[in-house]
């Protein structure tokens, strides 16, 4: 009885799902690109179809709930439109046993269909001198403690309550926020290796930002290869030796200077169109307070781009770090569930697909001449999510004047510039432990009667 009861409202569980929930996004992850995601037909008398399952999934990740309450959620939706449904909804068992039913290539594939139609949509938007702006970076995500999972991800940290952690190396653009690639392994693989596998999806005339951890030669020489340059903070014991031969730009600044960097052998035999070496550019500035700093760039031309714009722009990449603080906290990745490594990865193709479609709305309320990422991540989420119920109440032909009415809602969350506010990190002031009881010299010069500020 109940299984003919779910015959006849397979048909509409879709639109019912999209009706509760799925109206704002369905401007670019619509049924098409589930279909060609996965062509295989479900089952006769199947509820959880693989696009079911993918929302189910983003509904956690969006509401910050267990599945066991999406489930009873999504059911509930289900019993509002056919009362006549038996009270008992979808067990998390049998969402368990469809999403682990799903091949991963499924998530992967609908990852890169929402990159690729963003791209194709607002590619030409949000540039900097033509250029996109891409940042790369890696942070660390716990990870639920099973015995499965720490046999996979070993643990680094010390302490009764550590936790199996995996790393996440994002491919992101700075100023649209979309995660266009990224790399998921655990604490042994550095984030170096994973630059090296991502420079890949790089393309010409793109500008890669990243900090001291990634100006090694594979990274740089992989960039150049693609067409593309880079823009990196560099180490005070790496490229400035004596051994260096400076040549002066032609600013004459004595701040800046080239060297030739040569590749070897193995590099020269995977790029043969680079030569036996790569010339960069070398930057020194300091900022009040703040110990010297240096910058190492591909970007020659000291007349296009000047030292002082391309240390401003340098400074565009801290807006990653407030991306991973999204990701973890406001799209629960730091909250993942499954006890093994391929249900983790999907999880995490989830959430980040869900970054990229919150970030199309953002686009799409940000407009010409206000970058996406200037207006608030959580509050367009909040926003999405109360406007959810008015969408499923009403009719169809108010769906558009709502969906406008929510973008409008969007624009106005815009982030405030404070520019005489100070963020100070944990390890600015007292240097960073690098392991081995080796300490890092801090960022942040030590405050002397000299240069401490007056009390007001």
């Amino acid at each position: 009885m109940v299984a003919d009861l779910i015959g006849k409202v397979r048909s509409g569980a879709t639109a019912i799902l999209r009706a509760h929930g799925l109206t704002p996004f369905r401007d670019l992850l619509n049924a098409k690109m589930f279909t060609e995601a996965w062509p295989h037909p479900s089952p006769p008398k199947t509820i959880l179809i693989p696009e079911v399952v993918f929302w189910l999934m983003a509904t956690a990740a969006l509401c910050g709930e267990s599945m066991a309450g999406c489930t009873k959620s999504f059911w509930s939706s289900l019993r509002a439109a056919w009362p006549w449904l038996p009270a008992e909804p979808v067990q998390e068992e049998a969402f368990c046993t469809a999403r682990n039913a799903l091949p991963l290539r499924f998530f992967l594939r609908i990852f890169q269909r929402v990159v690729s139609a963003f791209s194709a949509r607002f590619g030409t938007l949000n540039l900097w001198k033509g250029r996109r702006l891409l940042g790369i970076d890696g942070t660390e995500v716990d990870l639920p403690r099973h015995p499965h999972l720490r046999a996979l991800f070993p643990i680094k940290q010390y302490g009764a309550g550590a936790r199996p952690q995996g790393r996440l190396v994002g491919l992101v653009g700075l100023r649209d926020g979309l995660c266009y690639s990224f790399r998921w392994t655990n604490l042994d693989v550095g984030e170096q290796a994973s630059a090296h596998r991502l420079v890949k999806d790089l393309r010409g005339g793109d500008l890669l930002l990243g900090d001291r951890n990634f100006p090694d030669l594979a990274t740089m020489a992989g960039a150049l290869a693609q067409g593309a340059d880079f823009l990196f903070h560099l180490s005070s014991n790496r490229y400035l030796g004596k051994q260096w031969k400076r040549q002066p730009t032609p600013s004459g600044r004595m701040d800046e200077w080239t060297i030739t960097l040569p590749l070897p052998a193995e590099l020269k035999a995977q790029y043969p169109t680079l030569g036996p070496g790569i010339t960069v550019r070398i930057l020194h500035y300091q900022i009040k307070g703040f110990r010297p700093s240096w910058l190492i760039t591909s970007l020659l031309n000291s007349v296009e781009f000047s030292h002082e714009e391309l240390v401003d722009l340098y400074h565009e990449r801290w807006c990653q770090e407030t991306f991973h603080r999204e990701w973890k906290h406001t799209l629960e990745l730091s909250h993942l569930r499954s006890h093994k490594a391929k249900g983790l990865l999907k999880e995490v193709l989830v959430q980040l697909t869900l970054n990229n479609l919150i970030r199309w709305v953002m686009a799409r309320a940000a407009g010409p001449g206000l970058y996406p990422t200037r207006l608030k991540f959580l509050e367009t989420k909040r926003l999405v999510l109360n406007c959810l119920p008015a969408m499923a109440a009403a009719p169809a032909t108010c769906l558009p004047w709502l969906y406008r009415q929510l973008l409008d809602d969007i624009a106005r969350q815009r982030i405030l510039i404070r520019p005489d506010r100070s963020y100070p990190r944990q390890w600015d002031a007292r240097g960073k432990p690098k392991g081995h009881g080796k300490i890092a010299a801090p960022a942040r010069l030590p405050v002397t009667e000299q240069n401490r500020k007056p009390p007001i």
